[in-house]
């Protein structure tokens, strides 16, 4: 399934397309890509996103913790933090996938099935943002906002992946589908078994007036 041009590129062809390495923030989708559909650069860039919310509230956390008078007490903040980023790196992740037309290694017959499942998992975590720090003020109130806008990038995510335009993007890359090992030459569809002589159903021989 090839995937439609879009409006002002050539019939043959969905545009130039981007060198490999010359830019590695278009490349990996943080910038735009003219080799993609608007809606697919508005995917990736939705979860670089969330993955620039997570670090910022990490190093708000380290902030609000080197400032706090009892930051012994809260240290628990930047451990969590540090180990929350680990999992919301997730996106990174999901975005490469994307960009490297590489989910079909993840073996789902539909692209959109590891997406979704991914962009369940970081809905997931990002509410964890507005849970503690509650008690250092500031960071209260950034951490909210910060939490709001994860979430709002994994509103984004779910609403462009069900769009036609992204959906038969995926479908078009070859590298989204998962490998099948190759035939044989002569292998190929079930031989035919023959029963052993003997065995099996034999036709009873034709009566008077009957056709064999």
């Amino acid at each position: 399934m090839t995937y439609p041009p879009q409006p002002g590129q050539p019939a043959n062809g969905p545009g130039p397309q981007q060198p490999s390495g010359q830019d590695p923030l278009i490349e990996f989708g943080v910038k735009p890509n003219p080799a993609r559909p608007v809606k697919v650069n508005w995917l990736t860039q939705a979860l670089w996103g969330y993955l620039a919310a997570s670090v910022l509230m990490l190093v708000f956390a380290i902030i609000a913790v080197a400032t706090a008078p009892w930051w012994i007490a809260t240290g628990f903040i930047v451990v969590s933090g540090v180990v929350g980023l680990v999992f919301h790196a997730l996106s990174g992740v999901i975005a490469y996938f994307i960009a490297k037309e590489k989910l079909g290694v993840f073996g789902a017959a539909d692209p959109r099935t590891i997406l979704l499942i991914g962009f369940g998992i970081l809905g997931f975590f990002s509410l964890f943002g507005f849970f503690g720090g509650w008690g250092l003020g500031w960071y209260a109130a950034i951490g909210a906002l910060l939490g709001l806008a994860r979430l709002a990038a994994v509103g984004a995510m779910f609403a462009l992946v069900f769009q036609p335009e992204v959906h038969q993007w995926l479908l078009s890359k070859p590298g989204n589908f998962p490998r099948r090992p190759p035939v044989p030459p002569g292998q190929q569809g079930y031989p035919q078994q023959q029963p052993p002589p003997g065995q099996g159903y034999q036709q009873p021989p034709a009566g008077p007036g009957q056709q064999p």
